[in-house]
């Protein structure tokens, strides 16, 4: 059942939480901080590749639009994701109604990037151009000019 992805996964992101709880976020750039990084990549991308989200439980699919939303300013897991499309589709699904703005908007990025189901892309930025952020509208809305 991918246990053997998840679990590390998860523990990955507690490890992250742990750490976020005790770090200075006085500036807007804390997360690139985190020491272990490259491991919690190496998660992600084995989650990724090794278990379809479809087959992710709502707490699962949350841990990974928060790490993903931590990863703003690397935006590697984002990267990740654009390359296994049918993933990052069936994320954007989820991503629409999370509560983490930088989750959204790099998941609205994604689907900019993508040649495949052009039409599944349209409909999924369409729902992210009514977020209450402009960020994740203005994403959205010059990933929708890419699939025009």
């Amino acid at each position: 059942m991918g246990v053997e992805l998840i679990i590390p996964f998860k523990n990955g992101v507690s490890d992250f939480k742990k750490w976020s709880s005790k770090a200075d976020k006085s500036y807007g750039e804390w997360e690139t901080k985190y020491p272990k990084w490259d491991e919690l990549y190496q998660l992600a991308k084995a989650l990724i590749e090794g278990l379809t989200v479809e087959r992710w439980n709502d707490e699962l699919i949350k841990d990974f639009l928060y790490i993903l939303a931590r990863d703003n300013e690397v935006e590697n897991i984002i990267e990740q994701l654009i390359e296994l499309p049918n993933q990052l589709l069936s994320l954007a699904k989820y991503a629409i109604t999370y509560k983490d703005a930088d989750a959204k908007w790099q998941i609205a990025y994604g689907l900019g990037e993508i040649s495949e189901e052009k039409l599944s892309s349209r409909i999924l930025l369409n729902e992210f151009l009514k977020d209450n952020q402009e960020y994740v509208r203005r994403r959205a809305s010059s990933a929708l000019d890419k699939h025009t």
